[in-house]
């Protein structure tokens, strides 16, 4: 499995490491096959404003959005998932707004990228209730690896999240 990583941004100082190493675990969590690869760039609000508006219609930022790939146009020897792109900016807002770490926001919105890329939606409520289930079943196993050292023993800053969205 691969992740590459691109930086689009100077707000937020991410640790790549720690979030090649957490997408990672999600993929394998999510039986990724081996050959997946994963495209992620953090941004800003211009820079994802103009992709929302190119392939959703919508002329303002988001927090993410989920490019799947069709796999049948690439070589058999890799799997490609998709591209997730987020918003840090828009990140660190929402971080402010539930009273957590942005890298918890950062990590909450490569779950929930990387869902879609796993072909979870939340456009009806019965889908976004399972996402918002496996989110949080997500969330825990990267708690119980602790692959989140900035929020170790503390899941309810994400419990909180997913459920005041609903």
């Amino acid at each position: 499995m691969e992740v590459l990583i691109s930086n689009r941004q100077k707000l937020v100082e991410v640790d790549l490491d720690q979030v090649r190493e957490v997408a990672l675990e999600i993929m394998r969590f999510e039986a990724s096959p081996e050959n997946a690869e994963l495209s992620l760039v953090f941004c800003d609000d211009d820079f994802i404003q103009k992709l929302n508006k190119d392939f959703r219609g919508k002329s303002e930022p988001t927090d993410v959005l989920s490019f799947p790939i069709d796999e049948e146009s690439f070589e058999a020897e890799v799997r490609v998932l998709g591209d997730i792109v987020i918003s840090t900016e828009t990140a660190m807002r929402q971080a402010e707004s539930f009273k957590h770490p942005p890298m918890l926001e950062i990590i909450f919105l490569l779950i929930h990228g990387l869902l879609h890329l796993h072909g979870y939606d939340h456009i009806q409520k019965t889908q976004r209730k399972r996402m918002r289930d496996r989110e949080v079943t997500i969330f825990q196993h990267l708690c119980d690896r602790r692959l989140l050292k900035c929020i170790v023993g503390m899941p309810d800053p994400l419990i909180k999240r997913v459920t005041e969205n609903e």
